[in-house]
């Protein structure tokens, strides 16, 4: 073993949000399991409206519904949608590797099979492509942050501002988003 003892994937906040959004609030058919719960609630507190009705009539919160409702109450305080900072609990624990979730699965090998000689598998991007600017997830953020009211995203950005620097991740705008930047 090469004393590799820990190694975390982090995904840029843009298409965490995404992600989250996708996986857990919206009506997407995805792999990820729903929190429809807060989705309820979300919708309910958005739109000033019952979660009866709600239920009833099976609404769904827009992707930016859900942005400001996590601005707004603070739903970050959910794994999913917490900084990835705090999910690491930087400084007090210590990381060998540290890598951006784009390339988790092209440098599974070297880190993983190379160096602690073990065949466990990475979480990564459920797209088949290789290069991360073609991710769905990166594809959706471009398009869906290009949208949004810009203090939303300067509000997001300050929230997720450390996850952002940890691996010098660029803006949903930039030509090589989600890559870091060089």
């Amino acid at each position: 073993s090469s004393g590799i003892n820990a190694e975390w994937p982090l995904r840029p906040g843009w298409t965490r949000l995404v992600s989250g959004y996708r996986d857990k609030l919206s009506n997407e058919v995805t792999q990820g399991n729903s929190i429809r719960h807060l989705g309820i609630k979300i919708v309910s507190v958005m739109r000033n409206i019952s979660t009866d009705h709600v239920e009833k009539n099976n609404l769904y919160p827009t992707f930016e519904e859900y942005l400001r409702y996590l601005l707004a109450y603070n739903a970050a305080n959910n794994i999913h949608f917490l900084p990835q900072n705090e999910i690491l609990c930087i400084p007090q624990s210590e990381y060998d590797v540290i890598v951006p979730l784009e390339y988790a699965g092209l440098l599974h090998d070297d880190i993983f099979e190379k160096h602690i000689n073990t065949s466990v598998r990475l979480l990564g991007s459920y797209d088949k492509t290789n290069d991360p600017r073609l991710q769905s997830s990166a594809k959706r953020a471009r398009e869906w942050f290009s949208k949004v009211d810009n203090d939303i995203i300067d509000q997001l950005y300050e929230f997720y501002k450390a996850d952002f620097y940890i691996l010098r991740y660029s803006n949903f705008s930039h030509p090589d988003f989600p890559l870091p930047l060089q």
